[in-house]
């Protein structure tokens, strides 16, 4: 066996990719894949790390075979069948003579597992020769793998394929490869598993989608990469001059370098040199898998080379004609037209702009056209097309028109606000091409003098402002105006009112009058002065106790007024008065005021109150005289001494005397009687204290 070998540079680039796959992972693996042919089923797997690999070389792999389903069905328990006695790992120097002297691939193979030293020759000087040097492991074990990719039969030579022939047609199995390396030398090296069924032996699919770029005495060809790559490993390349007879480019396959995990690529490329142009050549591409099968060749593409552009047009003349039409003329030499496929003529906004076609085809005979100019103010270009797609562009010129027409006012403005005052419209855009943009106004007052709040148009239809929420004024008014590029403005477009958001409470009102007379209290007041006013609500709370306000009286019309005559004589009660607008804010209360009921028309009509102690009975007897028909009912409340009154009796008018039994000796009660009216106004609190 020869001791060192040497091949060409362009496959040391494999190096790198497959050191990248297997340094991005951590944990070592065995990765298989398996493929079905007519009686057979090919076996191919291979370690994820290098050391692990060169450690295998020496104690080898175990494969094993399960069956898993039978005609469809998955079996309850997998069979297991011994395929393979001992390890398998690579054979011994001599065994690999043969194929090496056949097959490159297995030399490099060979070389990669049994040579003293591995180097990969290059014409690029010592400075690669210092580059192989380094980390020959990792070269050795990448080209093994590329090498086993290519030729399956030194695959099986290496320890890394395995060819199964006792196997059904109706039959799935599922093998499993582990490594034989003894655990002190390599650990947690995860074993490989694939399932496969036996009647599975679709073709390879031949490469899609291949595309031709055909430039100056060279070709870009592109196709279809991800859709395959779990497939085909490397590809070749096959050009044709008579579309039947095709020869290959290159004796040594085509790898994708350019995929990772990080950054997948799509499609693979390659670019030829053409030997003239103007002549037809075909091209195909066919995949090699990893066990060394080719597939059928892609539909094959057909081109010819173009001798690139070398000459650029000059505008030299335009000729305005009507309001929007205009002539352009130019120079091109006429010797360099069989490079032209056509001149296109293109226009923008700026010069700078994005220039858009508005006349093609113009045949490379022309030297001027008509065209109609899409804006006010056109900056205008010539481009020759090559026949090799390339383009050459002439310098811009400034074709511009008188424009006095107004773009058209604005519509559909709508516009909404939150509770920060951050307000949002919009409106429908102008379709005139010319557009400059739009200018917004704003005002405080209705059908006011409006000011503008954009210091420059804006080049789109919505508009964000910011607003004081709380001030006086409870709504914010937006007019839009569009201009175009020669800056002549629209009118106003119709005014849309915007409510704020309402966080300020209204006015309190204020008491403005009151009197007190024998039925009741007498109220008027002043109205909260607040536009948003939804309704008044009036409180009432009895002084004499300890109680909350109580709301006597609401109203949402314009009455300022209230009779209270639910009150009790000679009582003193605190009114207060609150507006509430119809967002729900309240005001703060108005000033409170107090007054005194007057007396009932007779000082007493609740006569002869007493209490009788019956201490043998533990009772309290209350007595008084009969009432007056006006009166309709008794309230009795009752305490001890210090104590915190509370109703304890509501009496019919016609009884006059009630009997306590619910008191305990040596405590003093406080009895409290109110007679009602039929009015349902208050008579004289009459206040009795027992000592029991």
């Amino acid at each position: 066996m020869i001791k060192k070998i040497f091949f060409f540079f362009s496959l040391f680039v494999m190096f790198s990719a497959y050191s990248q796959q297997q340094d991005s992972i951590t944990t070592p693996s065995i990765q298989v894949i398996a493929r079905a042919q007519q009686g057979k089923i090919l076996v191919r797997w291979a370690p994820t790390d290098a050391v692990v690999w060169q450690r295998a070389n020496t104690y080898g792999y175990t494969l094993e075979r399960f069956t898993v389903y039978r005609d469809g069905k998955r079996l309850d328990a997998p069979e297991q069948k011994t395929i393979v006695t001992g390890t398998l790992k690579p054979a011994p120097v001599a065994s690999w003579e043969e194929i090496s002297m056949a097959n490159d691939n297995a030399a490099i193979l060979a070389q990669a597992i049994h040579g003293e030293d591995f180097e990969v020759g290059t014409d690029e000087g010592e400075l690669m020769a210092i580059v192989n040097k380094v980390q020959q492991l990792e070269q050795r074990y990448s080209f093994a793998l590329f090498a086993a990719d290519m030729n399956f039969e030194a695959a099986k030579l290496a320890g890394l394929g395995f060819e199964d022939t006792n196997i059904k047609s109706n039959e799935g199995y599922l093998y499993r490869v582990k490594s034989a390396i003894p655990a002190e030398l390599a650990t947690n090296v995860k074993e490989g598993l694939i399932y496969i069924e036996a009647s599975n032996t679709e073709p390879l699919p031949a490469p899609i989608d291949l595309v031709g770029v055909f430039k100056d005495k060279e070709v870009l060809l592109t196709w279809e990469y991800e859709l395959f790559k779990s497939i085909y490993a490397t590809y070749y390349v096959e050009r044709s001059e008579d579309g039947t007879n095709y020869k290959r480019l290159d004796d040594l396959p085509l790898v994708n370098l350019n995929n990772t995990e990080d950054s997948p690529t799509k499609r693979m490329y390659y670019v030829d040199t053409l030997a003239q142009n103007n002549k037809k050549y075909y091209y195909r591409v066919l995949g090699v898998s990893p066990f060394g099968e080719q597939g059928k060749p892609s539909k094959p593409i057909v081109g010819q080379g173009q001798k690139a552009l070398t000459a650029t047009p000059f505008i030299t003349n335009h000729k305005l004609i009507g309001d929007t039409n205009a002539d352009i003329f130019w120079e091109f030499p006429k010797e360099k037209e069989p490079e032209v496929a056509e001149f296109q003529i293109r226009a923008a906004t700026k010069d700078n702009g994005k220039y858009e076609i508005i006349k093609k085809g113009i045949t490379p005979q022309t030297r001027s056209a008509n065209i109609t100019a899409p804006y006010a103010t056109n900056y205008i270009k010539v481009i020759a097309v090559g026949k090799d797609s390339t383009e050459t562009a002439s310098f811009s010129a400034l074709v511009q028109f008188v424009d006095s027409i107004p773009p058209a006012k604005p519509v559909g403005l709508i516009g909404v606000m939150d509770s920060l005052g951050i307000t949002t419209i919009t409106w429908e855009p102008n379709t005139e091409k010319d557009m400059l943009g739009y200018r917004v106004f704003r005002g405080n007052i209705k059908n006011e003098e409006y000011a503008q709040i954009t210091i420059d148009p804006v080049t789109t239809n919505k508009f964000k402002d910011t607003v004081q929420v709380k001030s006086l004024n409870d709504k914010v008014y937006y007019t839009v105006v569009a201009v175009d590029n020669r800056y002549n403005n629209s009118d106003y477009s119709e005014v849309l009112e915007i409510k704020k958001p309402d966080v300020v409470p209204p006015s309190s009102p204020i008491f403005k009058k009151y009197k007190v007379n024998k039925d009741g209290v007498s109220l008027s007041w002043i109205k909260s002065v607040s536009a948003d006013v939804d309704r008044h609500q009036l409180y009432r709370k009895n002084k004499s106790t300890v109680g909350e306000w109580e709301l006597v009286f609401e109203t949402n019309d314009t009455i300022t007024n209230f009779e209270d005559t639910k009150v009790a004589a000679a009582t003193k009660y605190t009114y207060k008065i609150q507006a509430i607008d119809d967002s729900g804010l309240i005001s703060a209360d108005s000033p409170t005021l107090t007054i005194e009921t007057a007396s009932n028309t007779e000082d007493k009509v609740l006569k002869g109150l007493n209490a009788t102690v019956d201490r043998e009975q533990n009772s309290i007897t209350l007595n008084w005289r009969k009432l007056p028909s006006e009166i309709k009912e008794l309230v009795i409340f009752k305490s001890k001494k210090e104590g915190k009154p509370s109703t304890w009796k509501q009496l019919t008018a016609s009884l006059t005397k009630i009997i306590d039994n619910n008191i305990s000796p040596n405590n003093i009660y406080i009895y409290q009687v109110r007679p009602v009216f039929a009015n349902g106004s208050f008579g004289t609190l009459e206040t009795i204290e027992v000592n029991y």
